[in-house]
């Protein structure tokens, strides 16, 4: 990740996105207690002084219709119309958890000291860290997830490097891991996941007779397997 250079001057302004979210960003410029993180559309500055990186042309949203990930009920119209408004940030850092509305392409990295939502479609060029839980509901790509809590993922998501949960897995459409999958708490698959290692220390289930996981390697789980022929109802 290419660093920019810190820029001098005490503005400062917060953006929250969410109910009762509490990402905080720093700014260049003077900007109003009330603007959002969906609003800001212009080049913010971190507080460790990162800076916006500017592209050329726009970056293409998540397409479910192009991928083994997809997502039923994707259409190539919808698709066009978030491409377009694709917002692109340097890295996301929170202090409290946070709500994050796509389609956005986060260039750096995702961190927070509580729990983070993904709402829509999503490409995270570094790592995911949280203390809290994380929620996938859409289209996710990125490179290492680390979560102190649950993951969850309704929808599809994409790891192209380690993911480390030690809450629960819980899994609501697709998920693949180009790595290790390493989870403390029970895995629960209702629908696909794919992986090359998978380390579980609690049980694993799959959902229904159409619910089933690849591990490309090495598959250890400490844990109960359960095989469910039958539709799941919790």
């Amino acid at each position: 990740m290419k660093k920019g250079k810190q820029r001098e001057g005490p503005n400062k302004a917060k953006a929250v996105s969410g109910s009762g979210s509490g990402a905080s960003f720093s700014s260049s410029a003077v900007r109003e207690e009330t603007s959002t993180l969906e609003d800001d559309d212009q080049a913010m500055e971190l507080e460790f002084g990162e800076e916006i990186i500017t592209f050329d042309s726009p970056i293409h949203a998540y397409d479910p219709t192009e991928t083994a990930l997809a997502m039923a009920g994707g259409s190539s119209s919808s698709g066009s119309n978030q491409q377009a408004g694709v917002r692109k940030r340097k890295s996301i850092k929170s202090e409290a958890s946070i709500e994050i509305v796509g389609p956005m392409e986060v260039d750096g990295s995702v961190k927070s000291m509580g729990a983070v939502t993904f709402t829509g479609d999503f490409s995270v060029r570094d790592r995911i860290e949280a203390y809290g839980d994380i929620d996938v509901n859409g289209n996710l790509t990125c490179s290492k997830v680390k979560s102190f809590g649950s993951l969850q993922v309704n929808g599809s998501a994409l790891c192209t490097d380690k993911v480390k949960i030690f809450g629960k897995l819980q899994i609501t459409g697709t998920f693949e891991c180009q790595n290790e999958i390493e989870v403390w708490g029970a895995v629960t698959i209702n629908g696909y996941m794919k992986c090359n290692k998978l380390t579980a220390y609690g049980s694993l289930t799959t959902v229904g007779d159409q619910s089933w996981y690849e591990v490309e390697d090495i598959e250890t789980v400490w844990g109960a397997k359960l095989i469910q022929r039958e539709d799941f109802e919790g």
